[in-house]
C-alpha cells in the first residue's frame, strides 16, 4: 500500500469511530435527558458493550494499515513465499499482519452481533403485551446466539491447525488466510443477512397495520428498515474479498489489495452502529426541527395554528365531534392488552415530542389510556402507565375561533 492511501484510511477510520461516538452519545443524552438514568435498559447496556468492541476493530484496522502496511499471508505466490526470510521485516508484518486479521475479523462478528441483540432487546420492550410477540422475541434470541456461536465455529475450526492463519511459507491455503478466506466471509454474510431480515420482520408488520398518518408511518418503516442498508455493505464487503481471492488464484497479484476486509468492515461496522441509535435520536432531532418551525412563524399566529387556523392534525370537522377525537396511537385490531414503555410519534404539548425515545407510540394502558375493548380516555384526562418509568399526559388544546356571532370554543386532546 502506498502512503498517501494508508494515510486517507486512516483518517476515514478514526473520522468514523468519532462520527460513532457522537451518533452513540446523542443515544444516550436523548435517554438520560427525558427520563433519567433509571430509564436506562438492556439494550443501552448491550449499545455500551458494542462501541467498546468497535473501537477495538478500529484499532485492529488502524494496526492492518498503519504499522503491517496491510501485508498479511496472502497476495503471495509459492516462489515469493520460499524467498522470505522468517528473520526478515517482510516476514514480521506479514505474521503480524494476519494476526491482527484473526483479532479484527472475530471483533467484526461480534459487534454485528451485539447490535442485533441490541435491536432484540428494544423490540422486545416496544412490543410488550402484544399478542405472540413475546414469542417472536424468544426465538429471535435463540437464532442471534445460535447463528453467533456458529459465526464463531467457522472462525475457529475453518483452519487447523489455527496457527496456520499466520503461516508464511508454505502457503496456508486459502481458508488459513483470514484477510480473503471465502468460507468465513461468505457464511458471517449469509448469517448476517438471515439475522436481519428476521430483526426487521418484527416491527414492520406492526406499523404497517398502525393506525397513524401515512407520512409518519413512512418514516418508520424506512427507519425499521435500516437492516437493508447494512445489508449491501456486508454484500459489498463480501464482493471485495472474494474478488480479491479470485485475483490471487489468477495470480494478478498487483491487483489484489490484502487489507479489503478490513476497509469494509470498519465501513459496515459504522452503518451498523448508526442504524441501530437511529431510533433512539430520531425524536431529540425531531423536535428540534418542530420547535424551529413554531419559532419561525410570525409573533401573531399562534404555535397551535396551521395555514386553517388549527393546529391539529387536520382540519376539525362539526363542533359536536371536534371533542371525541381521539389521540393519536399505534392500535392493532384483535391485539386486547398490549403496549409498551417506548413512543416515537406521540405529540406532547406545544406540539413537540418529549418522548423516552425513537419508537412508536405503545403505551402501557393498564391505567387510562385504551383499554382492552379500544375504548379511549376522556378528552383532557392524565393517564400515569404503571411501567416504572413511564408518566404520559394527555394535554388538552382550546382553541377560539371568533365570528360575527360570537365566540366559540373547539377542544380536542392534544396528540
Amino acid at each position: 500500500m502506498g502512503d498517501e492511501s494508508e494515510a486517507a484510511f486512516v483518517r476515514e477510520v478514526w473520522g468514523l469511530q468519532g462520527a460513532a461516538y457522537l451518533v452513540v452519545g446523542l443515544r444516550y443524552y436523548s435517554r438520560l435527558s427525558t427520563l433519567g438514568w433509571r430509564s436506562l435498559s438492556l439494550d443501552d447496556v448491550i449499545m455500551f458493550l458494542a462501541i467498546v468492541v468497535y473501537t477495538a476493530e478500529s484499532l485492529m484496522a488502524y494496526l492492518v494499515v498503519a504499522f503491517w502496511h496491510g501485508l498479511a499471508n496472502n497476495a503471495l505466490t509459492d516462489e515469493q513465499r520460499a524467498e522470505i526470510d522468517p528473520h526478515s521485516h517482510e516476514w514480521y508484518l506479514r505474521v503480524n499482519g494476519s494476526k491482527t486479521h484473526v483479532v479484527g475479523l472475530l471483533l467484526y462478528t461480534t459487534l454485528l452481533w451485539l447490535l442485533k441483540a441490541c435491536w432484540l432487546s428494544y423490540y422486545s420492550r416496544l412490543t410488550d403485551g402484544i399478542n405472540h410477540m413475546n414469542k417472536i422475541i424468544h426465538w429471535g434470541t435463540a437464532i442471534i446466539g445460535a447463528t453467533y456461536i456458529s459465526c464463531l465455529l467457522v472462525a475457529f475450526l475453518k483452519c487447523i491447525p489455527f496457527y496456520h492463519q499466520w503461516q508464511i511459507n508454505p502457503s496456508p491455503g486459502n481458508h488459513c488466510m483470514p484477510a480473503i478466506s471465502t468460507l468465513q466471509t461468505v457464511y458471517v454474510m449469509v448469517m448476517n443477512t438471515i439475522t436481519d431480515f428476521y430483526l426487521m420482520a418484527i416491527p414492520l408488520p406492526v406499523v404497517w397495520i398502525a393506525r397513524l398518518p401515512w407520512r409518519r408511518k413512512l418514516v418508520l418503516l424506512i427507519m425499521f428498515s435500516g437492516g437493508f442498508l447494512e445489508m449491501t455493505f456486508g454484500i459489498l464487503r463480501c464482493v471485495s474479498i472474494l474478488t480479491a481471492s479470485t485475483l490471487l488464484m489468477s495470480h494478478r497479484l498487483g491487483d489484489v489489495d490484502p487489507a479489503q476486509s478490513g476497509y469494509w468492515s470498519v465501513r459496515e461496522s459504522f452503518v451498523s452502529v448508526v442504524l441501530t441509535n437511529m431510533p433512539m435520536i430520531y425524536p431529540m432531532f425531531r423536535n428540534l426541527v418542530e420547535r424551529g418551525i413554531n419559532m419561525s412563524r410570525s409573533p401573531g399566529k399562534s404555535s397551535l395554528e396551521d395555514s386553517r387556523g388549527y393546529r391539529l392534525g387536520s382540519v376539525p370537522g362539526p363542533l359536536e365531534t371536534v371533542g371525541r377525537q381521539r389521540q393519536r396511537s399505534i392500535y392493532v385490531p384483535n391485539n386486547g392488552s398490549w403496549g409498551s414503555n417506548e413512543h416515537i410519534m406521540a405529540d406532547t404539548e406545544n406540539g413537540t415530542a418529549s418522548n423516552e425515545e425513537a419508537s412508536i407510540d405503545l403505551t402501557k394502558h393498564r391505567t387510562g389510556g385504551v383499554s382492552s375493548a379500544g375504548t379511549p380516555p376522556p378528552s383532557g384526562s392524565k393517564r400515569i402507565a404503571s411501567a416504572e418509568h413511564q408518566i404520559v399526559i394527555t394535554t388538552e388544546y382550546t382553541v377560539t375561533e371568533e365570528s360575527s356571532n360570537g365566540s366559540r370554543n373547539l377542544s380536542r386532546p392534544g396528540f
